[in-house]
């Protein structure tokens, strides 16, 4: 998952979830899932911590 999202978003120039899937041996769907699931857990953790991230800006 942290592989899917530093390639998707934290790169100059983000992969597309084809080459991903074909790196990684999987459809363009199931990369898009595991993008989503770890996006997921972000807001899950963010939300739960708000506070001490607050407070850290």
């Amino acid at each position: 998952e942290q592989f899917i999202v530093r390639e998707r978003k934290l790169i100059d120039s983000p992969r597309t979830l084809e080459s991903l899937g074909a790196e990684l041996g999987l459809s363009k769907e199931r990369v898009r899932q595991l993008e989503a699931a770890a996006f997921g857990k972000m807001r899950k953790y963010l939300e739960k911590n708000a506070g001490e991230v607050r407070n850290f800006l």
